[in-house]
Formats: structure tokens, C-alpha cells, sequence
């Protein structure tokens, strides 16, 4: 529920008739609108009262990174993804939710679709499909797919001597993927899989903890491994530039298994806007959500008080309240939340780099000589490995030429580009009719633990050299069952998704509420 009444009588208010557990939920997005809804199933589940739950978020929206818009061209409604565009058919939480609540599914990017009447054959005519390589220094297609799936797999053949390195690669993607599903398993036992560090997650995840410690291309062109570098540097490297706009020589070879988890699976988004997915985890939690609501303080209660915690916001009016929960759970990246948490005692230790990024998009004309001569263009266009002009990539969202969907070279087309600093639309466009560019400190950068490189001369080398601390802990504070401090977030710094944010989320409320020992 989105509150109406001033904030501080509300709480007040509340606090007097309320005996249940009181729980503070800090952000809106993916992770906390989760951790509100699983703490509200896991205490049903177990036959206990529901919490009574606050959800700080201090935008003034419910989403997070899943952050929708749309604009309308030619009395027809566009939707586009600014933030978390997409999942896949293995994300089985997020699929279930959207069934759950009755949302549609369409093939992203989902660019006409924002009713339950999902335009599918509008969609199919805008899903990314067909991709290209570009190097803008000498204006030539490094390598290009999409002529059909005879044409694509001879190309392939020719270019990467063979299937071997695809199908290395998918195998990999598929071992981890299989190990990350393990957590849902974990869901199914009330007493299994409950840990209380990222490090402990990762115990029984042989693959993903070991893929940790290595940068992409170190894991892949390691002895056993012998990837050819071509092939990580058109194909991996295009995966990770896209889902992370990072490299195969800087990003962690977890970031690269997830990067192409995608590659062999079916990529979906939610008609209208991933973030509903959100909006209706919490309000049928239930939750009361505080928008436009800061969080600045977080500390213990003084001694006497009737809850354990005490937090600090400022509301939506301007007033300055602190209010007490037994349990808080922090559900936002703290290095980008401006939070005082229990005097800082853990501030280096959920430090974080996030990478900061512009997403552009825009309605236009593209320049007739940008990209090589030919009939049409990829639907995804991304530049080489450490290529950051003029953008990381680009997607063509939809052909907006009424008599040709599959043209986009001649007419207006709709695109979304990644870039490292601001666009300069005047490269890129011959003429542009409408552009919302939104900054983001996106994710994290995926930085292998280990600094030096694999000792690629001796086969049995399995020598780690831990330069990185463990991932951010989860456990920030504890004062009794089911009364601290917990930390979502950190999971992110292994990789970051909507779906992981979700199980990560899962986990938390279960070991907040329940602890080890259950």
C-alpha cells in the first residue's frame, strides 16, 4: 500500500496497535520486493503470523534497476526497458511470479506489447535475433550473423574452425547455470541450504566458485580449456559487453557463464514493464511501501527500547522520523545508498565499483554510412573488445517504416545504446525525432578474486592468489533469533540478475528469520 496520511502519525498509529514482528525493508527493487514477499511466504508456510513489513524505497517508484518507459510515435504506444531488460526460461522464479500474477510474457525486447493482448507477431518482428561485430575505425563487419541458420552455421564453421569452442562454451554456461538452479531445490526444505555467507552459497557450486577466482579469458584459455582467443573476443566478449560492459580480459569468468546463459535459451520481458513483476510481490505480500522515502540511519535501539533496531528517514513530506524493527533487511546497494549503517563498522567491507553507464535511446534516422553497405542491419550491434567509441553497443528495437517492419536502414527505427559517457547523437543519427538518455551505476564490476593469471604452463596448476576480500557479508548485525541486520546486495558482486536478486533475496529472509538451526 502507498501511503497517503502523514508518515510520522502513520507510525504512530501503527506502532501502538501492532504486536507482530516489525520488519524494515530498505528498497523497492528486485531484492526487496522479494524479501518482502518471502518473508511473508516462509512465516506462512511455517503457520506463524505474518510480520508486519516497511518497505523504504526512495524514489518514487517501485522497481529498482527494472525501470520501464515508453514513448508514443505514430499514435502507437513503444515500451522499452531502461534498466534489467530481460530473463530467461530457466529464471524459474520470475516466470512463476509472472504466471502467479497474471502478466504476459513476450520475446524481448516485448517493444509493442503493453496489454494482455500481447501483439506477437509485432513482437517476433522486433526480437532480437541477428547480431554484428563493428569496428568503427574502418567501418567493417568483423563478423555478422543472421542470414538464416544454414548461412550462420557455414559461417561459423569457417570463422572459429569448427563447432568445438560453441559447444565448450555452452556446456560450461550449462554447468553453471545447473548449479545456480540448486537454489530453488533449497526452497523446497525448510532445514536445507541455509547459509550465512556468500562464500558458504558457493560450498557445494564447484564450477561458480571455482570461476570466481579467474577472469573470463584466463578460465577459458586455460590448460584443459584452450578456447580459441578469436572466438572469446567476438562471441564471449560481445556476451559480456552487452549484459555487463565488461571485457574478457577484466570480468570474472561467472560474469561470462551468465553473459551467455542467454545465448541458448529464450530471452523474455514482461508486457508493459518488468517492474510489475515487483509492484505485485509487494502488494500482495502484503507490504506497506514508503515512497520518496529516505533512508539515513540505521543503529541500535537504546537500552530499554521495545524493538532492537532503530532506523532513521527522511519521508515524503520532509519530516525526519525513527522508527524501531526487530529485523532490518537491506535490500540496495550500499556503496550507492548513502546509509549509516551501525556507525560504519562495515563499510569496507560491502565496498563495491560500480560501473557507471549511459543507456540512450532514441527515435531517428541512423547515417547512411555508419555502418557497411547492405539491405539491412543486425538488430544487435556492438563494438570490438575494448572498443568504448562510439557507444558499446546498439539495439534496434523496431523498424517504425509501416511498409517494411524488417527494414531499418533507410527508415526511423527505434534503438537502445550503451555507452560509457554521454552520446553524441549526431554521429550515430542523420536526424532524430525523440532521445531519453538515463544515466545508472548500473552493476558491479565483476572482477575475478584472483589478480595474477593462470600458471598456463603447468597443467596442474590449481594455485590461487586470493588478492580480493570474500563477497560483502550478510549478516551486518544479530541480537537474538529473528532480530538483526542483513545484507542482500553483497550477491551481487558474484553476478548480478533479476532472478538472483530474487533467490538471493529468498535465502536472506529465511536465515534473518529462522536462522541455521532450523
Amino acid at each position: 500500500m502507498i501511503l497517503l496520511a502523514p508518515v510520522a502519525v502513520y507510525f504512530c498509529v501503527l506502532a501502538a496497535l501492532s504486536t507482530a514482528q516489525r520488519i524494515a525493508v530498505i528498497g523497492a527493487g528486485a531484492a526487496g520486493a522479494s524479501a518482502a514477499y518471502y518473508a511473508q511466504a516462509e512465516l506462512q508456510a511455517r503457520d506463524l503470523d505474518p510480520a508486519e513489513i516497511h518497505i523504504f524505497e526512495r524514489s518514487n517508484r517501485v522497481g529498482g534497476r527494472a525501470h520501464s518507459g515508453s514513448v508514443v510515435y505514430n499514435n502507437q504506444t513503444l515500451h522499452f526497458e531502461q534498466g534489467a531488460s530481460m530473463f530467461i526460461g530457466k529464471n524459474r522464479q520470475l516466470l512463476d511470479l509472472a504466471i502467479k500474477f497474471d502478466l504476459s510474457l513476450c520475446s524481448h525486447p516485448c517493444t509493442f506489447a503493453h496489454t494482455n493482448d500481447v501483439d506477437m507477431e509485432a513482437n517476433r518482428a522486433s526480437a532480437l535475433g541477428a547480431y554484428g561485430v563493428w569496428e568503427p575505425k574502418d567501418n567493417r563487419w568483423v563478423v555478422r550473423m543472421g542470414s538464416g541458420p544454414f548461412l550462420d552455421s557455414v559461417r561459423m564453421l569457417w570463422r572459429y574452425r569448427g563447432t568445438g569452442d560453441l559447444g565448450y562454451v555452452r556446456r560450461r554456461t550449462q554447468a553453471a547455470v545447473d548449479e545456480f538452479m540448486q537454489s530453488y531445490d533449497d526452497f523446497n526444505n525448510h532445514t536445507a541450504g541455509v547459509f550465512s555467507t556468500w562464500d558458504e552459497y558457493l560450498e557445494d557450486k564447484p564450477l561458480l566458485r571455482t570461476s570466481l577466482y579467474y577472469r573470463a579469458a584466463e578460465f577459458y584459455q586455460s590448460p584443459g580449456e584452450r578456447i580459441r582467443r578469436r572466438f572469446l573476443d567476438e562471441v564471449v566478449s560481445l556476451a559480456t559487453r552487452v549484459n555487463y560492459m565488461q571485457d574478457v580480459d577484466r570480468i570474472s569468468a561467472i560474469g561470462a557463464h551468465i553473459s551467455m546463459a542467454a545465448e541458448a535459451d529464450t530471452a523474455y520481458s514482461v508486457a508493459g514493464g518488468n517492474w510489475q513483476t515487483f509492484a505485485n510481490m509487494i502488494s500482495s505480500a502484503p507490504a506497506h511501501l514508503h515512497l520518496n522515502t529516505t533512508v539515513r540511519e540505521i543503529q541500535r535501539s537504546p537500552a530499554g527500547s521495545d524493538r532492537p533496531y532503530a532506523l532513521t528517514a527522511l519521508s515524503s513530506d520532509g519530516v525526519e522520523i525513527t522508527e524501531q524493527f526487530d529485523l532490518v533487511i537491506i535490500a540496495a546497494p550500499l556503496p550507492l545508498a548513502g546509509i549509516r549503517v551501525l556507525n560504519e563498522q562495515h563499510a569496507k567491507l560491502v565496498a563495491a565499483d560500480y560501473v557507471h553507464m549511459y543507456v540512450t535511446f532514441a527515435i531517428g534516422i541512423l547515417h547512411n554510412d555508419l555502418f557497411p553497405p547492405g539491405r539491412d542491419l543486425p538488430r544487435l550491434i556492438v563494438t570490438p573488445y575494448h572498443t568504448t567509441e562510439p557507444f558499446n553497443c546498439l539495439s534496434i528495437l523496431a523498424c517504425l517504416t509501416q511498409q517494411d517492419m524488417q527494414r531499418c536502414r533507410d527508415g526511423p527505427v527505434l534503438v537502445k545504446i550503451f555507452s560509457h559517457a554521454p552520446l553524441d547523437l549526431s554521429r550515430v543519427f542523420s536526424s532524430v525525432e525523440w532521445h531519453h538518455e538515463q544515466q545508472w551505476h548500473s552493476y558491479p564490476h565483476l572482477e575475478p578474486r584472483n589478480a595474477g593469471y593462470a600458471n598456463e604452463d603447468d597443467d596442474t596448476s590449481t594455485v590461487f592468489h586470493l588478492d580480493r576480500k570474500s563477497p560483502p557479508p550478510i549478516v551486518l548485525d544479530q541480537m537474538g533469533p529473528a532480530a538483526g541486520v542483513f545484507y542482500v546486495n553483497g550477491m551481487e558482486t558474484l553476478f548480478s540478475t533479476m532472478e538472483s536478486q530474487t533467490v538471493a533475496a529468498r535465502h536472506v529472509v529465511r536465515l534473518a528469520l529462522f536462522g541455521k538451526g532450523e
